[in-house]
């Protein structure tokens, strides 16, 4: 990245109409943005439910959680691989041709995964069907990057980029979130056969979304702008990070907080239903999800409401209050109180939206477009590494740390009572240290904040 970089990446910036044709690009530009929302939605949905769906099927013939892992693994490795390939020349792409044919790569890898688990003759090995899976995944990260990195052009209102924002981090979340339950479920109900058939299905609804979108020629031809291919810089993708967080409080905010709340999030997703399968039993999980599924609802209803205008002042309070929420989730004396329980799932699930939206809503405001998918690409790199992260160390920290650190025979008496015994305690007792971890990467941003705030 040449020295210049930290005058290329500002505050960011909205493309210029006259004054004449932007009522009718805003009309326009909010048609093609619900469809390409829908379009996000529905393929998103299909391909983390047949992630899901794969893996159980994967652990049903090989009884061995390592496989169902390592699907995960695989594909969020996938995902970070791509992102350098197309930092670079996302911008002079034509959005419509790379959505259509991130679609169509989809479609066709859960066609050939079909192919190979429904053949009677053998079994496939699993080194081909990861490789499929990532592949799809590639298709997947191509389809986030491509969108959200359009949406900060399409919507040239400030009130309205905020909301579509909202629209698009708390659909994606809640995705990532559902997908899980949605995936298990349909596994036990209509088997991988059926699983991979609605993900086939999805690819191609999500095409037709895409061609019906009214899309403007500004985003369609884009020939005029194509450069040499110069290959992958990684260097130039680190020069970028450091001017960013040179340069601009609201970087270093973003940078530190998206990864931070990538890591917390993914860790309270393999931990929280598994405290309270173990420790409520399974029946309880259908009450968890009614009252998260509430909280979430009225989260997003905020934020596009009144709390989205001013994100940067809440953002930080939300992150607080879920971190206390989870630092309480380690202490007996709130686990013994039902009302306080589903209260702090209910305010940690209504945060979540609002968290997510701010976190996109700052990423679109670093760059101006020809810089979006570069700086979203290392904003994907650092999340989707937390997150990887987040799944690989959780098991190992409760099983080979906690658990020998809770059953010291030598562990004073005060510790243990407020820890509590029985059944899911280590496990609550990590989501207490997850908390204390989103607290203290809140905190580290304190002064950045104020600086953000007074500019």
């Amino acid at each position: 990245m040449p020295d210049s970089s930290s005058n290329e990446i500002s505050n960011g910036s909205q493309p210029v109409i006259s004054t004449v044709g932007q009522e009718n690009f805003s009309r326009e530009a909010k048609k093609t943005f619900t469809w390409l929302w829908i379009a996000q939605l529905i393929s998103n949905l299909g391909t983390q439910t047949s992630l899901y769906g794969i893996g159980l099927w994967l652990f049903s013939k090989t009884q061995l959680l390592a496989d169902f892992a390592l699907v995960a693994v695989v594909v969020q490795l996938a995902r970070i691989f791509v992102l350098p390939l197309l930092a670079n020349r996302m911008a002079i792409w034509s959005r419509r041709r790379v959505m259509l044919t991130a679609n169509g790569v989809g479609a066709f890898c859960t066609f050939t995964l079909a192919l190979l688990l429904f053949r009677e003759t053998s079994t496939p090995s699993l080194s081909i069907l990861l490789f499929v899976q990532g592949l799809a995944a590639m298709a997947e990260a191509t389809l986030i990057l491509s969108f959200s990195t359009l949406i900060p052009t399409l919507m040239i209102d400030r009130n309205e980029l905020i909301r579509a924002n909202g629209l698009f981090a708390t659909t994606d979340s809640l995705v990532l979130t559902m997908a899980p339950f949605f995936g298990s479920w349909l596994f036990g109900l209509i088997g991988l056969r059926g699983v991979l058939t609605i993900d086939g299905c999805s690819f191609f609804l999500a095409m037709i979304c895409v061609l019906a979108a009214p899309w403007s020629s500004k985003f369609v031809d884009r020939s005029h702008e194509a450069k040499p291919w110069k290959g992958v810089h990684l260097v130039q993708g680190l020069n970028l990070v450091k001017s960013l967080w040179r340069t601009n409080p609201l970087a270093r905010i973003a940078l530190v907080l998206s990864s931070s709340v990538a890591f917390a999030y993914a860790a309270t997703e393999v931990l929280f239903p598994a405290w309270v399968a173990v420790a409520y039993g399974t029946e309880q999980m259908a009450y968890v999800l009614i009252v998260a599924g509430l909280g979430y609802l009225l989260g997003f209803f905020a934020w596009q409401k009144k709390i989205g205008i001013y994100w940067h002042r809440v953002w930080f309070i939300v992150l607080l209050i879920q971190s206390l929420i989870l630092m309480g989730a380690g202490l007996q004396s709130f686990a013994d109180h039902s009302l306080i329980w589903f209260l702090g799932v209910l305010f940690f699930s209504f945060g979540l939206p609002i968290v997510m939206s701010s976190i996109q809503q700052a990423w679109s405001q670093l760059a101006p477009e020809q810089d979006l998918p570069k700086v979203f690409a290392l904003r994907y790199t650092f999340e989707w590494s937390a997150r990887l992260l987040a799944f690989m160390t959780v098991s190992i920290a409760v099983d080979r740390v906690l658990t020998p650190i809770l059953n010291w025979s030598y562990l004073p008496f005060w510790v243990q009572s407020s820890l509590g015994v029985g059944d899911g305690r280590v496990i609550a007792v990590a989501l207490g240290g997850i908390g204390w971890v989103l607290a203290l990467a809140s905190w580290s941003q304190i002064k950045n904040l104020g600086v953000f705030n007074y500019r």
